[in-house]
């Protein structure tokens, strides 16, 4: 660095302006440190710049020899010190002034006497939150120490990580660690209080017992460890005992001063016990305020707390216990380093647990007895296995041992077996899931195959058949088997998707990295498949084939599983073992309609029945029986059993057939006559009966040959038509009635606001900005900006979308822009474009949540799916005008929205976390619910959806209305369906479907003899927790949880942000390289591949780590960058795959082509940022102003929303997903909402500041050739023309083309330079090159004149002077000088107009080369391709007018021609300059 200092001008100043003056660099160091942390106090300033010194001296300490303080020591020990002094800068805004100003008198008056300043401040921070005895007196003393903690919470503990990579002396060092010790006894007191103390807060003396666990908690104390652990129990149990009540330092009572034996607190929060309030009048002895009757204590208290309360305390200690244990005995985000808890600890814990009852929460008291009923609470098992697998099994045989000492019970001690096997299957899974995070994709499958293979070693060195004990190597090699399985299952289903046709939803991250084409995955496939073969054949029971079975077919649903084994290519037949395979004439396409109930099942048997008899009887008396309450649904059953029973034969061979066209007419007399059906259901009966629902769609039409799948969608789209059909009549006001328009009259919703469309975020951005200080504009374009204060603008720009001017000057807006709009821009129609070209996750839409959304637009598809496949050609007419962009000509429109309905049942199963046919149920079930619905939830809003505000409005009343109780009963509703179904006659002996879903104990599921094992419940399929299933369960609590769901609404955007900082180094790397010296061709042709294969290992791994960060953030979010980022990236690159072969201006941040991508997601990840942080603070009450501010070049991980989603937040959500196990009903999941809504805010969400958005901008070197770039050259370095002779001499020793093209790209790359930097006008060019650009002048410039004649004032007379030469050596070799110039300018000029500009150069005389050069500026800067936008209508502009508009060109002797136009402008300078 000194060496770079001393070669550079700017180096010379400092040294002549500081030298060896010592007091000039303490003031650089002052500005310095004012400059890089902008530090809000003196006091502040003065601790920062102490600490810097401190990092002054290791570096000095290291060079050896004599200290030495110049500018170069200084920026190297704060580069080196950078993210602790950032830490401490945090953590110093945070304190109190007064604290600042102690600690600046301390430790900030000049060297500090131990190396790190920031130790000895963190220290002092924490011994400033030491609780007293009377800091917990009353319940708002409480809570002003609590917020005092969580006010530096966030900056300790991202001060604590920074010091982690310091390897300080032993005093800081043993300081350090006393403050660890100090952090943890007041993290302890803090949970104790939120959990215990405050819920409990008529409990007096637990405001004494919080202060008192501070002071029994030992100074070394450290939860990982078994002492504290064991300190902290001692403590629980002593508060019952109640031997901490009667301290000295405890409370007294306000009367007699005594402790407080049978006391109370009173309603003023004094205390007195029970004699002086005897003695007394029933008034408060210190505030005389009247003391309620059920204030006074019972007199056979004894001081000791009521059997009520100790539940109470008891229920409530348990959550604290097992906050502490997860959140400090294991917490793994507080610095860089994980350490595991000892052994003594983790021994302690599975001792604790082997003696408690079957209790929700893990207890660590001692008074309760196990008994024989044992539970183990699985996110401790988790933690456990996350630490040390190998280390916790021999605990956990023992524990097993234990428990089966406990419990009697054989079907419990399975039950408990499961619960050990899904944890270690959960761990295998984290394990599984961080290698994909890597994007090693098929190392992950490597991983699972070889997992596969050992498997089935296990099972026979364990003499599988023969083990009837629990131990941990058999659940261990179960949990394999299950994890192995579960994964192979899942490239088996893609293999099927993908094989059958239907979009998987599935992209690459890293296509290029892995070159994992379709074939390949279906290699990949095709080998676990084998393996997963191998391993059944090896089994003797079907135990292990039944589970792949079930791990399929609830990714992929029955019907496409039925398809697949029957498929020879595919060679799965060998999953199904003999005992499931579908017999010969069984009916294999569950009805599903079943879910109606009774009723429906009534119906159809009378259907069938008149069918059989050609007699419509059966159907008279079931209309004439049916109770008055089955009224409304009656209609809709009778329409699902003619589907079911006439339509549906029409493709079974096997089945009946109708007899004949009279039995048929007979049907539409009865459906017509007897007024059960409303006018659309009446007409849609007659369609079912005739089969004629499908005329436009084939899918909708049943015949014989079609796919169950295909088959079970079109029973859903016919579902619900009925449904629209019978209970959402016109005019009617029924929140239905939308989609019923849509389905039947599509006509009349041409101009309405579809529902979940994306919509204009403008109007919502507009009531978020101050009305008074905003004023809206649209560049010529109708990309719309703002101007701030005034309102007026006052300075151009450039549109951050298509690049034209923008703003104005002096208050007057730029002639081409105008005021924007303030109507509300949102399209109607459709919007989503093709179905393949949507994103495979769900998101929210406005106030719907990404579950709601994802179901609301099934319901969508399915109307517009159902007017499509109609023959009206006037429906099919209105569809295609609904649709933007529009389909192609002959396109068919129903195909169009039926993959819209197959991507949004695949994107809803994500969402929710369930299987197909899971999905599939549960529609039914929510179709049956609507025919019930009589509400009118529609009353008063504009069905029509003709604007933003009545869309949202009814989205909002229609998600209420339905969604709501449906997610809450949803499982409980495909449960009885599912049990219907099995218990349904056509369906009872279908082996398969009842071993699939388990419903009861006719589904074939091996006995534990075949089974070859103790329980077969082992194998039982389960859902693992995942973030879209808690999302759609907690959606009917969110007013309880208001932070967890706002977080959860936003996590499918805030899961990118962690990317955020590897991205901004990235770019910043990029600019520091190549800004100015890549132009845009090279770029393109430069592929992200050769840049790393250029770089040096240790290079290559970290820009491969950013490249990578850059890939993960782009395909999480790229779709929404498009529908609702701010700045929208190329459309080009819209679903496009970021690949190692692409080119390198997929990662260049510019303002144009690809370089908008990774400017456009900068933008976004940041805004998605702030603008959570602002609903948070909506939802705390906060301000804007509450939150502290970071620049994004200082951003770090621990200051932004940064989490993975596999290795923070779903083991966050497992630990909160508690597995009871209780004898008799197996396993119960429960969530933790609370618990988990406060971990949550605590580690993501607490003390992250607002992120500073700052530019980040790579400029080409052709940029140079920019008009505005040679101003700016001119206003940095006044130039001057080199004199006519040097010119020669300089063209003369260029002899060939390559030579001048070589010159102008390094002088070019010096003029960039210079625009940044500056100059000195008078240094020469060569000796600018040489020494600062480090560029040897020599090989560069080629000319020895050019080497020792030009300044940097001339260096744009010598590149325009090259550029001229340039074009006129293309000219002579017949090649085009302007092949980057539009070609509207390049027009020839008319005979007359030719003389005229002759008789016009012929007056210019000696000015005619600088006109030449001028205009050779002119054209290459303003008329290149790059501003075809901003120019369009330049052609029509006189060329002179064109130049003087750009500040080029002086006054000529004469005026150039009117007829001169810029449409002339290539053909006047081949004149002008004699090509």
């Amino acid at each position: 660095l000194r060496s770079a200092l001393e070669a550079n001008p700017l180096g010379a100043v400092l040294q002549d302006v500081l030298g060896e003056n010592n007091d000039g660099l303490q003031c650089y160091m002052d500005d310095y440190v004012d400059m890089a942390h902008r530090t809000a106090s003196r006091d502040v300033h003065s601790l920062v710049r102490s600490a810097l010194i401190a990092a002054l001296l290791e570096v000095q300490r290291a060079e050896g020899g004599e200290p030495v303080l110049d500018v170069a020591v200084i920026h190297v020990a704060h580069s080196l010190a950078h993210a602790r002094l950032h830490c401490l800068v945090d953590l110093l805004n945070r304190m109190p002034r007064e604290l600042v100003r102690e600690c600046a008198k301390t430790f900030g008056g000049g060297t500090p006497t131990e190396k790190d300043v920031e130790i000895l401040v963190l220290h002092r921070v924490l011994q400033s939150l030491i609780p007293k005895s009377s800091s917990f007196s009353t319940l708002s003393a409480c809570k002003t120490w609590i917020a005092r903690l969580v006010k530096v919470g966030s900056a300790v503990d991202a001060l604590f990580a920074a010091l982690e990579v310091v390897s300080g002396a032993p005093p800081s060092q043993d300081l350090l660690e006393k403050s660890r010790w100090l952090w943890a006894r007041l993290s302890a007191v803090r949970l104790f209080l939120e959990h215990v103390t405050m819920p409990c807060a008529s409990e007096m003396f637990l405001f004494y017992a919080s202060y008192k666990l501070f002071t029994v908690l030992p100074e070394a104390c450290d939860f990982r460890r078994a002492h504290s652990m064991s300190t902290l129990i001692a403590f629980l149990n002593g508060c019952i005992t109640g031997e901490f009540v009667f301290e000295d330092d405890g409370p007294r009572c306000q009367g007699c001063g005594q402790p407080p034996v049978n006391a109370t607190r009173l309603p003023c929060e004094h205390i007195m016990c029970i004699t002086c309030m005897d003695s007394q009048s029933a008034k408060c002895l210190n505030c005389e305020e009247a003391i309620p009757v059920t204030c006074v204590p019972s007199k056979e208290d004894s001081g000791r707390l009521h059997v009520e309360d100790v539940v109470k305390f008891k229920e409530e200690s348990k959550k604290f216990f097992m906050d502490l244990v997860s959140s400090l005995c294991f917490s793994v985000t507080s610095g860089t380093t994980v350490h595991p808890p000892e052994p003594a600890l983790i021994e302690l814990l599975l001792d604790m647990v082997s003696r408690q009852r079957a209790i929700r929460y893990l207890s660590p008291f001692e008074d309760d007895d196990g008994g024989q009923e044992v539970v183990v609470r699985s996110f401790l098992l988790q933690l456990l296995l996350r630490s040390s697998e190998e280390s916790v099994t021999r605990h956990v045989q023992r524990h097993l041992e234990i428990a089966q000492e406990y419990s009697a019970s054989e079907e419990y001690n399975s039950d408990l077996a499961l619960l050990f096997v899904h944890c270690y299957e959960d761990a295998q899974h984290n394990r599984c899931s961080g290698i994909k995070d890597q994007g090693d994709e098929g190392r992950a499958a490597g991983y699972v195959l070889k997992n596969l293979q050992q498997a089935q070693s296990i099972m026979q060195d364990l003499k599988w058949q023969e083990r009837r004990t629990l131990d941990v190597e058999t659940l261990r090699a179960v949990a394999v088997v299950r994890f192995s399985l579960s994964h192979t299952a899942e490239w088996i289903s893609e293999l099927i998707t993908e094989r059958l046709g239907a979009p998987t939803g599935r992209a690459s991250q890293h296509a290029d990295n892995l070159e994992n084409s379709a074939r390949q995955r279906q290699q990949i496939a095709h080998r676990l498949a084998q393996a997963a073969n191998n391993l059944c054949e090896a089994m003797t029971s079907p135990t292990v084939q039944i589970f792949l079975i079930k791990e399929i077919v609830h990714r992929i649903g029955l019907d496409r599983f039925r398809l697949a084994i029957a498929d020879p290519t595919l060679e799965l037949e060998w999953i199904v073992p003999d005992l499931l395979r579908h017999d010969e004439g069984e009916d294999a396409i569950p009805d599903r309609f079943i879910v109606l109930g009774e009723s429906y099942r009534t119906t159809r048997e009378a259907v069938t029945n008149a069918v059989l008899s050609s007699s419509t009887r059966p159907l008279e008396e079931v209309v004439t029986n049916t109770d008055r309450s089955l009224k409304h649904v009656a209609p809709v059953g009778l329409l699902l059993s003619l589907y079911r029973e006439v339509t549906m034969c029409q493709a079974e061979s096997s089945q009946f057939q109708p007899t004949g066209a009279e039995y048929l007419a007979k049907l539409r007399d009865f459906v017509g006559r007897r007024g059960l059906l409303r006018p659309d259901a009446s007409r849609l009966a007659l369609q079912l009966l005739g089969n004629e629902q499908g005329a436009a769609l084939a899918h909708v039409k049943v015949s014989p040959g079609q796919s169950g799948m295909v088959r079970s969608l079109a029973a859903l789209v016919v579902h619900f038509a009925c449904v629209l059909s019978q209970c959402a009549p016109p005019t009617s006001g029924h929140p239905l009635e939308v989609f019923a328009a849509l389905a039947f009259k599509p006509d009349t919703m041409r101009k309405a606001l579809l529902p979940t469309m994306p919509e204009d975020d403008l109007p919502a951005i507009r009531n978020a900005l101050p009305e008074s200080n905003t004023h809206w504009y649209e560049c010529p374009n109708g990309h719309r900006y703002y101007v701030a204060n005034c309102g007026s603008p006052m300075q151009e720009y450039q549109c951050n979308v298509c690049r034209v001017r923008i703003g104005g000057t002096s208050g007057t807006l730029d002639t081409a822009n105008r005021v924007a709009s303030a109507a509300d821009q949102s399209e109607s129609g459709h919007i989503l474009g093709a179905a393949h070209l949507r994103s495979a996750s769900a998101v929210p839409e406005r106030d719907l949540n990404p579950a709601s959304c994802a179901l609301m637009r099934i319901l969508l598809h399915m109307s517009l799916v159902w007017a499509a496949s109609s023959s009206d050609q006037g429906k099919l007419a209105a569809l295609a005008s609904i649709i933007h962009p529009a389909l192609p000509v002959g396109a068919n429109i129903g195909q169009f929205f039926w993959a819209h309905l197959e991507r949004d049942i695949q994107v809803f199963a994500k969402a929710i976390g369930k299987g197909i046919d899971h999905v599939l149920l549960s529609l039914h079930h929510l179709f049956a619910a609507m025919t019930e619905c009589k509400a009118n939830a529609g009353s008063g809003v504009d069905l029509g959806l003709s604007n933003r505000t009545t869309r949202r409005r009814w989205e909002k009343a229609f998600e209420h209305e339905f969604f709501t109780k449906f997610f809450e009963t949803m499982e409980e509703g495909v449960t009885e369906a599912q049990r219907a179904l099995m218990n349904d006659e056509r369906l009872g002996n279908d082996k398969l479907m009842r071993a699939v879903f388990e419903v009861d104990a006719r589904a074939a599921v091996p006995s534990a003899d075949e089974a070859g094992h103790l329980d077969p419940s082992l194998w039982r399929y389960r859902v693992r927790a995942s973030i879209g299933g808690l999302m759609h369960m907690l959606a009917p609590q969110k007013e309880n949880f208001p932070v967890l769901f706002t977080f959860l609404h936003h996590e499918h955007t805030l899961r990118a942000i962690q990317y955020l900082p590897e991205i901004v180094q990235l770019q910043r790397r990029l600019v520091d390289r190549y800004s100015r010296r890549i132009d845009r061709k090279t770029a393109e042709e430069y592929t992200i591949k050769r840049f790393l294969s250029e770089q040096t290992d240790m290079d290559k791994e970290l820009l491969g780590t950013m490249i990578t960060a850059y890939e993960d953030a782009w395909m999480l979010v790229r779709e929404q960058l498009y529908q609702h980022g701010r700045l929208k990236p190329s459309e080009e690159c819209r679903y496009g795959v970021i690949k190692r072969r692409s080119p390198l201006t997929f990662l260049l941040p510019t303002t144009e082509g690809f370089g908008r991508n990774p400017t456009a997601l900068v933008d976004f990840l940041v805004s998605a940022h702030n603008e959570f942080l602002e609903a948070y603070g909506g939802v705390k009450k906060m301000k804007v102003n509450d939150f502290q501010r970071v620049s994004l070049f200082d951003s770090t991980h621990a200051q932004l929303i940064s989490y993975d989603g596999s290795r923070h937040l779903l083991p966050l959500v497992l630990s909160h997903c508690h597995y009871t196990v209780e004898p008799g009903q197996g396993m119960l999941v429960q969530y933790d909402l609370a618990a988990l809504e406060k971990h949550l805010e605590q580690r993501f969400i607490i003390g992250r500041p607002m992120v500073d958005m700052a530019e980040i901008r790579l400029v080409f070197s052709e940029d140079v050739h920019n008009t505005s770039q040679m101003v700016a050259l001119r206003r940095r370095i006044p130039q001057a023309e080199l004199p006519k002779a040097s010119q020669h001499d300089i063209l003369s020793e260029l002899r060939d083309l390559p030579q001048v093209c070589s010159v102008i790209s390094d002088l070019e790359i010096t003029i960039g330079h210079l625009i940044a930097t500056g100059g000195r006008p008078d240094m020469m060019l060569a000796e600018y090159m040489d020494n600062v650009l480090k560029m040897k002048s020599d090989a560069k410039l080629i000319s020895q004149k050019l080497s020792h004649c030009c300044r940097l004032e001339n260096i744009l007379s010598v590149w325009c002077l090259l550029m001229v030469e340039r074009s006129k050596r293309l000219a002579m070799l017949r090649e085009d000088a302007f092949d980057d110039v539009a070609e509207t300018f390049k027009e020839e000029l008319q005979p007359e107009d030719r003389e005229d500009l002759e008789s016009w150069l012929a007056a210019l005389s000696q000015h005619r080369d600088t006109f030449v050069a001028e205009l050779l500026e002119f054209i290459v800067g303003e008329l290149n391709q790059r501003n075809a936008k901003r120019n369009h209508d330049w052609p029509d502009w006189s060329l002179m007018g064109a130049m003087d508009s750009c500040e080029i060109g002086g006054k000529y002797p004469k005026e150039m021609p009117d007829a001169l136009q810029c449409r002339h402008a290539v053909a006047v300078w081949m004149i002008a300059a004699r090509c």
